[in-house]
């Protein structure tokens, strides 16, 4: 076991016994991902990191800035596929560090997590080829600030790749309300044109935009994953009643973020800067045998 993997688990132990069952009832989701090390995986897992890398034909020694990295899941997708560097930046110290332990554990010498602010990047101007941002910008106060950064630290002729979250149907009130406390965040009901119009520049081209939607998970296939979640060590050596307490805090969301997602869908969007052919296609295709 490497030095950066006891460290990591030393860290998560330790934070995770300084709370009580009581405070883990009412624990919101962010916190409990860095607690836990929960995968905090993109929509679509990692087939949609992998889409990515096809739908962006990423050049060797390319250089991929991801903004909300968590505990490490999508950088470390795109390190173990790619022939470059990624760099991850998350706010959560404690997810930093499970993130840094499950590189070495994997011996990916392409990627490096650091801890910052996405609204604030501490990089220079035009740092990276792809800037990639899953749903992260939601839980920002500032969205446009947050995108005038993206574009700052893009290359000239980078890729800006968001997956943005959007409702396609109104939600509930009271399902909102309780999202919205789940992750600590007011929870906008924004649609598939707000973020259109966020990530779009004037030096930016709209090259593909694919669109999903979720699809409902049973019960049992739930409380299978949160035992899943819940079969690592230092979780097992915490108090019990704390991690009885966390799985059900862990159930709880899930069953929640499956109802609102059922409200939801999501759209792989990537722009390139200062694209050499913008032009729209006036006699537009679709394959044979295909429905438009």
């Amino acid at each position: 076991m490497s030095a950066d993997t006891v460290i990591s688990a030393d860290l998560a132990f330790e934070a995770l016994s300084a709370v009580s069952a009581d405070e883990m009832a009412t624990i919101d989701f962010s916190s409990l991902v860095g607690l836990l090390n929960e995968p905090n995986m993109p929509s679509g897992g990692g087939a949609t990191i992998r889409r990515v890398i096809d739908l962006a034909r990423l050049r060797r020694g390319c250089r991929v800035l991801e903004v909300g990295s968590n505990t490490g899941y999508t950088s470390i997708e795109f390190a173990s596929w790619i022939d470059g560097h990624v760099t991850g930046l998350d706010i959560n110290p404690v997810s930093t560090a499970f993130a840094r332990a499950k590189a070495v554990r994997y011996g990916l010498r392409n990627v490096t997590f650091d801890v910052g602010d996405g609204q604030n990047l501490p990089y220079p101007n035009g740092a990276f080829d792809l800037i990639y941002c899953s749903n992260v910008t939601s839980f920002m106060h500032d969205h446009r600030r947050a995108r005038d950064e993206y574009y700052r630290v893009l290359a000239d002729d980078g890729m800006l790749v968001a997956v943005p979250i959007y409702y396609h149907t109104p939600p509930p009130d009271d399902l909102r309300r309780r999202v919205g406390e789940a992750i600590g965040v007011d929870l906008p009901v924004t649609s598939q044109q707000y973020w259109l119009d966020l990530f779009a520049d004037p030096r930016a081209y709209l090259l593909e935009q694919e669109t999903y939607e979720y699809e409902r998970q049973p019960p049992e296939r739930i409380a299978a994953y949160v035992e899943r979640v819940l079969d690592q060590p230092h979780i097992q050596a915490i108090d019990p009643a704390v991690r009885d307490a966390a799985a059900a805090r862990l159930s709880y969301f899930y069953t929640l973020f499956d109802e609102n997602l059922s409200y939801a869908r999501y759209d792989i969007l990537v722009y390139r800067l200062n694209h050499p052919n913008p032009e729209p296609v006036l006699h537009t295709t679709r394959r044979v045998g295909t429905c438009r």
